[in-house]
């Protein structure tokens, strides 16, 4: 998954019912543009992992659908390993493990 689509899907799981809103994107995505943001959220809501609620021309509120918290917690699990992974290598590799 892409990186702005990933951190979309897992803001909005992490919303829970109430969901996010505008706002939380620019305050929590940092460097986002519209646009960008727009098409990630169309490519999530038709891939049916997010519902969007168009408050506005260019507000709106996100939930996540069922489908999108299975994938947001697989797609956290897969990162969380590989992030374990990359940390035991390194301790391997630089010896930490012996101090």
């Amino acid at each position: 998954m892409e990186e702005l689509p990933w951190k979309v899907l897992v803001l909005t799981a992490g919303r829970g019912h109430i969901g996010a809103t505008r706002e939380d994107f620019f305050r929590e995505v940092r460097g986002v543009k519209y646009a960008d943001l727009e098409s990630a959220l169309r490519e999530l809501e038709g891939e049916g992992l997010i519902n969007i609620e168009w408050t506005g021309i260019d507000k709106f509120l996100c939930t996540v659908s069922e489908k999108g918290a299975l994938l947001a917690k697989e797609e956290y699990e897969k990162r969380l390993s590989a992030y374990k992974r990359r940390m035991d290598d390194q301790h391997k590799s630089t010896g930490i493990e012996k101090i």
